[in-house]
């Protein structure tokens, strides 16, 4: 695999583990549920920044193949 490609791996590995940690947390007490709305919002943020960061990413390996 190309250093793109295991980057997009564990950049998808990392938001899937995150996800499934903040969701497992939230369902445990009320106060968390509350801080998960919050952290909701920046878990958003960072995970449109990683699609911007990987569509920016593949059209750069797009056109160095050009």
């Amino acid at each position: 695999m190309k250093k793109i490609e295991w980057l997009i791996a564990i950049l998808l590995i990392g938001m899937g583990m995150l996800c499934m940690s903040v969701s497992a947390l939230s369902f445990r007490s009320m106060p968390l549920m509350h801080f998960g709305e919050r952290m909701m919002r920046v878990f958003a943020c960072v995970g449109l920044l990683a699609v911007i960061l990987l569509l920016l990413l593949g059209w750069v390996a797009f056109r160095k193949k050009r």
